[in-house]
């Protein structure tokens, strides 16, 4: 739902020939600059990160209204002497005075100076109370009563999930309006900053929520469901035709809002969005590159270890094993499906490298062990080189970082950037040091920093996680680094696992957190396909 979305300031001073004009140009400038900041998505292979069905449906309509309106006046004009007779009916007059338009430029307006945005237009769903108690009676009951869930449209979600922000361009003069609709006389007399209590008030005299209120409420209730990066995302919403300090009713209204936790901007956006000037920043706008904040040492998972080493990464398919076929059956159906997709996006340059450049490598002794033997195993020739090149191990022993980048794109079709720091440093970690014990009376104080070791504790034992799995995820998380792997199924049930923690402290009142006012979960990145090595023949190894 648009809240008074469609009223445009200038509307109702412009005749109707001007206005269509102005809407039009208003509305193909906005068109064309979505439009590139589409192309710059795709240009970054970002297109997918982004949802923006709603808002681009939403402006195309815009577009093909006036498009229509023009038509009919065009028509018009072949047959009647009288460039504004058409355009003056009220039906077409009251299409363009009705338009949504000025809510558009200004969802636009506000998405241009976010950071990282991830949707435009998204339904969040909050869980529907009882209206009556009768209802409520029925449900208690047993018996099936409408859906118990609501959706809402959030206009920009940003910061990579973690804000949801609503706009509404609301007027004051239409918001007092609502407020003597609703039977308020005085919005500060029993706004929620009152003193006076409602159950003091006869029913007849207590005047209904204003809807941004119930939208704020609502917002906010979703936003409790829903974790991004083990967080609630925090509710804000903007106002650019609302002034604060003009109007008393209007403050008691806004410190309603906030009273529900929800931030408020007002009046941040100029009159004439549509007519700034300068190309938007579209960087800044795009996700970032990594679904969590990269950190300066990157822990890297056996099954990115792999495909740092794979054939299928680095040689093309005639270059494969050489006097095999890759397409016949000596191989896996799943190395034929990687070799295929390897040709059309390679892993390393598109994804894995970018991760890892400019940063120290990091790998547990456990991940590196298991790479040993699946190298050892099933690994080629070059294969097993490329694993002594990147651990510098055997002949690559004591070598410079260069030699080492060198000896990689010596065995590679890819280049290797000056800004891999080569070699991985294998690291010892024993995970049972940092994993406290669990009693019954709940998490213990974790002696290891900010580490919550109890919570850890428990989803390790409830996921039943192998020794290498919880080498890998609990030496990043104790360390506060960005563990990158390609195993989804663990690392998506480990996160889910703690969320599931989090909210059970939230509904009984402890902290799960052991006294910390900030949590610390694990940040781990997920590539979105991995490489296995050519050598395998069925099955998948078992991390």
């Amino acid at each position: 739902m648009h809240l008074e979305r469609g009223r445009g300031l200038q509307s109702d001073k412009l005749g109707g020939i001007d206005l269509l004009k102005n809407l039009t140009i208003r509305a193909e400038a906005l068109l064309t600059e979505f439009k590139a900041f589409q192309a710059h998505l795709e240009s970054q292979q970002k297109q997918h990160d982004v949802e923006f069905r709603i808002f681009r449906r939403g402006v195309e309509s815009e577009v093909k209204s006036l498009t229509k309106i023009t038509q009919r006046i065009s028509v018009s004009n072949n047959t009647v002497d009288a460039s504004d007779s058409e355009v003056g009916e009220p039906t077409q007059l009251h299409a363009l005075r009705s338009s949504n338009l000025s809510f558009y430029e200004a969802v636009w307006g506000v998405a241009k100076t976010s950071h990282a945005i991830s949707a435009l237009g998204k339904r969040v769903y909050v869980d529907r109370q009882p209206s009556s108690i009768n209802e409520a009676q029925e449900s208690l009951k047993g018996k099936s009563l409408p859906s118990t869930r609501k959706d809402i449209l959030v206009d920009i979600v940003t910061e990579n999930g973690l804000e949801w922000t609503k706009v509404s361009t609301i007027s004051e003069k239409r918001l007092l309006f609502e407020m003597a609709k609703e039977g308020w006389e005085s919005y500060g007399d029993f706004s929620n900053d009152s003193d006076t209590d409602d159950n003091e008030l006869p029913p007849r005299r207590k005047p209904s929520k204003l809807e941004l209120v119930r939208l704020a409420e609502d917002l906010q209730a979703a936003s409790q469901s829903v974790r991004v990066h083990f967080q609630h995302p925090r509710v804000r919403f903007v106002l650019p035709n609302i002034k604060e300090g003009a109007y008393p009713d209007i403050d008691a209204f806004l410190a309603d809002i906030r009273a529900t936790g929800v931030s408020i901007q007002c009046g941040v956006l100029s009159k004439d969005v549509h007519q700034e000037r300068g190309r938007p920043d579209f960087d800044r706008m795009t996700p970032a590159l990594a679904p969590v904040p990269l950190t300066p040492t990157i822990n890297i998972d056996c099954t990115i270890l792999l495909a740092l080493i794979s054939d299928i990464s680095h040689l093309r398919r005639h270059d494969m094993s050489p006097g095999c076929n890759p397409t016949s059956a000596t191989f896996h159906k799943a190395i034929q499906r990687q070799i295929q997709s390897e040709e059309t996006h390679p892993l390393l340059p598109e994804e894995v490298y970018p991760c890892l450049l400019n940063r120290s490598l990091h790998c547990t002794s456990d991940a590196a062990r298991r790479m040993r033997e699946i190298v050892q195993t099933m690994g080629t020739a070059t294969e097993q080189l490329r694993a002594d090149i990147i651990l510098g191990e055997r002949s690559f022993d004591n070598r410079s970082a260069a030699e080492l980048r060198l000896a990689l794109s010596e065995q590679s079709r890819h280049a290797v950037s000056e800004n891999l720091r080569l070699p991985i440093s294998i690291v010892d970690f024993s995970s049972t040091d940092y994993l406290s014990i669990i009693s019954s009376e709940g998490p213990k104080t974790t002696r290891h920093n900010r580490f919550p070791s109890s919570i850890a504790a428990r989803a390790a034992s409830k996921l039943h996680l192998t020794d290498i799995n919880t080498s890998v995820f609990m030496y990043g998380w104790a360390h506060e680094i960005v563990t990158i792997t390609s195993n989804r199924v663990v690392a998506s049930a480990l996160l889910a696992s703690i969320n599931d923690m989090l909210d059970e402290g939230e509904r009984h009142c402890w902290n799960p957190n052991e006294g910390n006012e900030d949590f610390i979960g694990p940040h781990i990145y997920v590539c979105e396909t991995a490489r296995s090595l050519v050598g395998k023949a069925k099955g998948k190894a078992r991390e």
